[in-house]
């Protein structure tokens, strides 16, 4: 023993920091949309709109990442930034919205692995995955009676304008990620 470490080990501990570092650049993601989503909140009467920059965050995360649940780990960071009662959110089922989307993106990622790569398949993921918080809000406000605003006039319009947004999200998210894959693969 000479104090010296052998190649291996210094790997293996440059690999656990990245690790560490990319666990919480995703924890991240799912944070600062939530940041965002207070931050510039407008009475626009848009539902959906801030569609744009969670699905561009979470797509650009899922996206880059190598791990299965990435997604859903971004969305976890959401959910439990969600819950800071600085936040002032009024709906007590806000943190399983905020998980829902990750959680179908990364089963869409394990259903059809062949089509991680392609922006056609994150952009409409980035819809339909949005497309979770009216259907959500939808099945609560029917089982428990919870009103919300946004469905006052049904579900398809919520719904539409969710995947509007959804798509425009998913465009951005898809179209950083695979630029910055292709230009890194120049390098």
């Amino acid at each position: 023993m000479d104090g010296v470490l052998s190649q291996k080990s210094v790997s293996k501990t440059l690999l656990n920091s990245l690790a560490r570092w990319e666990l919480i650049l995703l924890v991240s993601c799912g944070a600062l949309a939530v940041v965002l989503h207070q931050t510039f909140r407008a009475p626009l009467n848009l539902p959906g709109r801030h569609g744009i920059e969670w699905m561009a965050l979470l797509i650009l995360g899922r996206a880059l990442s190598q791990r299965r649940y990435a997604g859903s780990l971004a969305s976890v960071g959401a959910a439990a930034t969600s819950m800071l009662p600085i936040w002032g959110f009024d709906d007590p089922f806000m943190p399983l919205i905020y998980l829902l989307p990750g959680l179908v993106m990364d089963l869409a990622f394990w259903m059809l692995p062949k089509l991680q790569g392609k922006l056609a398949f994150l952009i409409l993921l980035g819809g339909l995955a949005h497309a979770t918080k009216p259907l959500a809000r939808w099945v609560i406000a029917l089982t428990s009676g919870w009103a919300y605003g946004s469905l006052f006039y049904g579900v398809a319009y919520p719904v539409g304008s969710h995947i509007l947004f959804g798509l425009i999200g998913g465009f951005l998210g898809a179209a950083i990620a695979l630029g910055s894959q292709k230009l890194a693969s120049k390098l």
